[in-house]
């Protein structure tokens, strides 16, 4: 909902304060309609749509609905619209940075330099917080630390952060295959040895899977670490080599869908090769659904938005419920409304 607010409100931005209606939402979630009169830097005064005027502390609001704020009294000239950028990046709006960096070029083209020079610190500075961010987040939300890393290795490739990120990637890959009959998807530590050997793959009971379980699963195990080396070398090529890669890890997905449905007849009347298809039922997702997200937001940057989107709706038909597919169905629908494509890293 927040998305759909300030798309449609950026509609209206166009001409300083005389749109028909605003929408301000501050940090504790209240949300304020009507029609925005002035802003001084300290308070906003807007009249809703039931005729009362009322102040609201600057402060208070989202970085979103400042920033919307902020569009309304940034004169058109080039140090004031640079200023609003970097505002953008220290409040980690970094779509809307780029916009005002795009608007600064365009009718600025003197400060040629110095846009360079300012454009240049805010990709380091948002690629630094972004990794940040990831490297922050708990083991039980391994797919969201996936998606911000790789995000970083597509759209700032020349970072060191994003170089960080791409050695992160490589090692959960690396874990990810020595897990594949053991429940959870954690990736490893940063201060695991590299190359280590993971523990025997173990039940939910915390008992081992049988010597012919695994033997029964070996073949499916085999295509799955190839599937997840074919994304990490998608990552690591980019650009049409990486779409390649991409694509072959989605093959590779789409067969190992019908192997683990062949399997399916004998885990009837076996517990363990059930819980064992049910792990890899969920692994499978998994991996399927980076190979997908990465490929479409390769497509997004390059503004293939169709393609981008038929790679996304494929994935949802197989996977109805997930939630990061619907997610990234919404970056391609956003992308392809305002035709703002790249380095937006956020959700």
């Amino acid at each position: 909902m927040r998305s759909l607010l300030i798309v449609t409100g950026l509609l209206f931005l166009a001409v300083p304060w005389l749109r028909a209606q605003d929408v301000l939402e501050t940090k504790s979630g209240s949300t304020y309609q009507g029609k925005v009169t002035s802003s001084d830097g300290k308070d906003v005064e807007i009249t809703t749509d039931d005729g009362a005027t009322m102040k609201i502390p600057f402060a208070q609001l989202t970085p979103e609905s400042q920033y919307r704020v902020k569009l309304t009294t940034t004169p058109e000239d080039g140090k004031a619209i640079l200023d609003l950028a970097d505002w953008c990046v220290e409040n980690k709006l970094y779509k809307e940075a780029r916009a005002q960096f795009r608007k600064a070029m365009k009718i600025a083209p003197d400060m040629d330099e110095e846009i360079k020079t300012r454009l240049a610190k805010a990709r380091t500075v948002a690629a630094n917080e972004v990794l940040s961010r990831a490297k922050g987040l708990p083991a039980n939300q391994a797919q969201e630390k996936r998606y911000l890393l790789s995000m970083l290795v597509k759209e700032l490739p020349l970072e060191d952060a994003s170089k960080e990120a791409a050695r992160l990637l490589a090692d959960e890959t690396t874990q990810r295959k020595q897990d594949a009959l053991k429940p959870g998807t954690a990736p490893a530590s940063s201060s695991a040895p590299e190359g280590g050997a993971s523990s025997a793959p173990v039940r939910a009971s915390g008992e081992p899977y049988s010597d012919k379980t695994r033997e029964l699963f070996q073949p499916v195990i085999e295509d799955y670490h190839e599937m997840l080396d074919d994304t990490q070398e998608g990552l690591a090529k980019g650009g049409s080599e990486g779409i390649d890669e991409f694509e072959k890890a989605i093959k590779a997905g789409d067969k190992l869908r019908s192997s683990l449905d062949k399997l399916r007849s004998k885990g009837a009347n076996d517990a363990e090769v059930t819980e064992a298809l049910s792990l890899a039922d969920a692994k499978l997702e998994e991996a399927i659904v980076d190979a997908r997200i990465n490929l479409a937001d390769v497509y997004l940057l390059r503004t293939a938005d169709t393609k981008a989107a038929e790679v996304i709706r494929v994935g949802m038909s197989q996977y109805p419920k997930n939630a990061q597919l619907r997610q990234a169905m919404d970056r391609v629908t956003s992308a392809a409304s305002d035709g703002d494509y790249g380095w937006v890293v956020r959700r």
